[in-house]
């Protein structure tokens, strides 16, 4: 059976009412709609209509100064501790 890929584009969406909380646009897929999904046989990568999805996000830069600071300190603590076990340090 062919599908009516027009229909089901113009079905994507559920006409039930979403759950208060959820953030405004955000609509339910309704059960055509689930047929626009895919995955990618090789990747495994998430298509929606042909468009891949991104499910990652990249840390902002301050986030990422912060963390490498975090790193840094934990390696540096680390060294001080291990040097005071051995008795390399004294303090």
């Amino acid at each position: 059976m062919e599908q009516d890929w027009d229909h089901i584009r113009r079905t994507r969406y559920s006409p039930n009412d979403v759950p208060p909380d959820w953030p405004d646009g955000v609509k339910g897929i309704s059960m055509n709609g689930a047929a626009l999904l895919g995955v990618h046989a090789a990747t495994n990568q998430l298509y929606w209509d042909g468009q891949p999805l991104v499910t990652e996000r990249r840390l902002a830069t301050f986030e990422r100064i912060m963390a490498g600071i975090v790193t840094a300190s934990t390696a540096i603590v680390a060294v001080v501790e291990v040097g005071r076990a051995v008795g390399w340090i004294t303090l």
